[in-house]
């Protein structure tokens, strides 16, 4: 790594009780300390809800926060705007400002992307049940009706037809957010696309990590189910006893090798639309995200959400590690992480 890096890394993460944690932290850290300990010694850490830090010798300060921030945890809003705002005074660069942290709702990255021109698909955020039957009139179509401000795939409720909204409008509780179906699937049927390839016979979703202007693949998974997630994608399933019994006997290997092979061709593979996921992520003035997309028949991705607060766990946690090869795929990711981190870090002033 070039070692004219100037200043160390503040990094700010939530303090005990104050939000949730994933596991990406806790595995790039264990990943620098062997591949990349000078970057490692560099980082520094700050808790929100402790005095503020000082920011003497900091060169980059790292918002490492849950999302949208100012949503859902606006104690920890309120300490990172103060953070920003001081390493602005002293001319620190900052990566995922607080206020970027705050454009994640379903509803508001819709809104900055469709005007943008970033392939996605349409959300309103309802929070009344008038509110709810408009809007799905205004989506003209199938839409999902999910949490605004959550990243997981529960509780999301299928609106086909005006009944499903009717009923769903009866029974809204909460502000929620509607978002547009793309049945992509049925889009590779239409355009001819061969009948037994898994984008016909399932929903997919992929996975891709942005940081600034560099992409890397991450994962593509497909399931029956409209909405795809690691708890419901066919991985999954043919991660269960019962089916790795059957396959050793031979019953359905060829849907397993294919699931196999596509995702590993996908972490390959140079995205040709790397661009958009650049842009998208830009547009909501983030700088590191990773993004849920689908691609469609004509190589083109359509967006579903940016997650600057993602879950990388350690390959050998993820679903099929060794048959998907998880542990070279995560440290591969992770070494980019820390490429791109010390390439964001400003650099001395050549003489």
């Amino acid at each position: 790594m070039d070692t004219g890096a100037l200043g160390n890394i503040l990094v700010v993460t939530h303090g005990p009780g104050r939000g949730r944690s994933v596991p990406t932290g806790r595995a790039f850290l264990t990943r620098l300390e062997t591949r990349a300990p000078e970057l490692a010694a560099r980082l520094q850490f700050h808790q929100t809800g402790k005095a503020a830090p000082s920011l003497s010798g900091i060169g980059l300060v790292v918002f490492w926060l849950g999302d949208p921030l100012r949503q859902k945890y606006p104690e920890c809003y309120r300490d990172a705007v103060d953070i920003a705002r001081s390493a602005a005074r002293r001319g620190i660069a900052v990566l995922n400002s607080p206020d970027a942290l705050s454009n994640t709702a379903k509803a508001t990255q819709s809104a900055i992307w469709q005007p943008a021109g970033i392939p996605s698909a349409p959300v309103r955020c309802v929070r009344s049940g008038e509110e709810l039957l408009t809007a799905f009139s205004e989506l003209a179509g199938p839409s999902l009706l999910r949490g605004d401000d959550t990243h997981a795939e529960r509780a999301i409720r299928v609106l086909s037809d005006q009944a499903d909204a009717d009923r769903a409008a009866r029974e809204l509780r909460a502000p929620a957010a509607l978002v547009r179906i793309h049945d992509v699937r049925s889009e590779f049927r239409a355009a001819g696309a061969d009948p037994s390839s898994l984008f016909c016979r399932f929903h997919h979703k992929a996975r891709a990590f942005v940081f600034r202007g560099e992409v890397k693949a991450s994962h593509l998974f497909f399931s029956r189910d409209l909405v795809v997630g690691l708890s419901n994608c066919l991985l999954a399933r043919e991660a269960r006893p019962k089916r790795r019994f059957l396959r050793s006997l031979g019953f359905r290997r060829d849907l397993f090798n294919d699931l196999i092979a596509t995702d590993l061709t996908y972490f390959g593979a140079d995205m040709s639309y790397k661009d958009v996921l650049v842009r998208a992520v830009a547009a909501l003035g983030l700088d590191v995200a990773a993004v849920d997309y689908s691609i469609r028949p004509d190589g083109t991705p359509i967006l579903w959400e940016a997650n600057p607060y993602f879950w990388l766990p350690r390959g050998e946690e993820s679903v099929l590690s060794a048959e998907r090869h998880a542990v070279e795929r995560v440290d591969a990711s992770l070494d980019w992480l820390a490429r791109c981190l010390w390439a964001a870090l400003p650099k001395r002033m050549a003489s």
